[in-house]
């Protein structure tokens, strides 16, 4: 039985939530304290997701999401995919710690969306979050000094476009009238910020955006 184990705030997570969810795969899901990460004592890879197939232990989503496929799925791929998987890994999901975690009441408010329908305790959900919310700003300034990031919400908004214009080009879809890997990714990534009002703004500003991640959320959302 495949496990993964994960941050639900995590878009690599949610990355491979994704890929799963869409192609069906069955598997279940440990939500890691991020206090100490016991959950993940049987690896020395101490960051989610890490996703276990039987004595299989997969770490980066990227990586994951080939294996499964691989594995599991056999989704068609183009020689322009890794391309994009780049695009959504090293650029694309560097926009959304700035965006969700401006400042700490933003981030708190935030984080407290991501934990509803936690099965932790309210004590530890509260400290969780609490600390949550006072480091996250410190590390969404950090990559924003490190990718040049000036203005989160405009150049998110660039970034989306240029996803649309060149990733979709007026297909339903990146790889048609049906999904593939590359929109799995895509949509994963995004979808850790689901509710916190960035992607309702985004899908109001570029419909065709708009259009596409609903129909997505439909095959891929848990």
């Amino acid at each position: 039985m495949i496990t993964l184990y994960q941050f639900n705030s995590c878009p690599f997570c949610w990355k491979v939530k994704a890929f799963l969810n869409y192609t069906k795969i069955p598997y279940n899901v440990v939500e890691v304290t991020p206090f100490g990460m016991k959950e993940l004592d049987f690896t020395d890879h101490k960051k989610v997701p890490v996703l276990k197939d039987d004595a299989e232990i997969l770490v980066e989503s990227s990586a994951i999401v080939r294996y499964l496929n691989d594995k599991y799925a056999d989704l068609l791929l183009t020689p322009q995919d890794d391309e994009w998987q780049a695009w959504v890994d090293n650029t694309l999901v560097h926009y959304l710690p700035p965006l969700i975690h401006p400042n700490i009441g933003k981030s708190f408010h935030n984080l407290g969306l991501v934990m509803t329908g936690s099965k932790d305790g309210a004590v530890k959900r509260f400290l969780v979050r609490l600390v949550g919310a006072m480091v996250m700003p410190r590390v969404a300034n950090k990559m924003k000094l490190k990718h040049n990031i000036q203005n989160p919400a405009a150049e998110f908004e660039v970034a989306l476009a240029h996803w649309v214009d060149k990733g979709l080009a007026g297909k339903d879809f990146y790889a048609g009238e049906q999904p593939g890997l590359v929109d799995t990714n895509v949509f994963g990534v995004l979808r850790s910020a689901q509710g916190m009002g960035i992607l309702e703004a985004a899908a109001t500003s570029n419909p065709t955006f708009g259009r596409w991640y609903a129909a997505c959320r439909s095959m891929m959302d848990a």
